[in-house]
């Protein structure tokens, strides 16, 4: 064909095929919500078994429960009512721990599963336990269907029975 071989056309066609790209990626491209929250919660249920082979070896299952206060400019989940189920496999309050974080408000839901390192460290005597973790969506209800992200926790025990975390994250809906 003799109208491709004009280079005014060619110049013509290759515009027009990199300008539809850039509206094909703009048109699809998903919203994203930078998050952040301060949970604090009570142990609800923490049962151990000790492992037996080394000193302070110990498995853990625990369940949390508390509220959620958005510290982002974007309100997520602000006054959420939150629930964890964690498992830790410490020795002597050291180790890996996993688990999943569910916020429910006004009928909408997150789910979130976790994973990170506790790390317990004596000081003047008495032992201070903190957590960094990393966490997914997993699940989202309601106005939050389809929510894809995560971020990070960072939680410390303020006493035997509560803790306080501090998360920040972000999040889209997929469409």
């Amino acid at each position: 064909m003799k109208i491709f071989k004009s280079n005014r056309w060619m110049g013509l066609l290759i515009s027009l095929v990199f300008m539809f790209s850039i509206f094909v990626t703009f048109s699809t491209a998903q919203e994203k919500f930078k998050v952040s929250g301060k949970i604090t919660m009570a142990s609800t249920s923490r049962p151990s078994v000790d492992v037996g082979d080394v000193e302070g070896h110990t498995l853990t299952i625990s369940k949390w429960e508390g509220t959620n206060v958005c510290t982002s400019e974007h309100k997520f989940m602000d006054d959420a009512k939150v629930l964890v189920a964690g498992f830790g496999d410490y020795i002597k309050g050291n180790g890996p721990n996993m688990g999943y974080t569910i916020m429910v408000l006004n009928g909408d839901a997150v789910h979130a599963k976790f994973k990170g390192k506790t790390t317990t460290t004596l000081v003047e005597g008495n032992p201070v336990t903190t957590f960094k973790m990393t966490f997914t969506f997993t699940k989202g209800t309601g106005k939050y269907e389809n929510i894809q992200g995560g971020g990070n926790y960072k939680a410390k025990m303020i006493s035997a029975t509560e803790l306080v975390t501090d998360w920040e994250g972000e999040y889209f809906i997929k469409k």
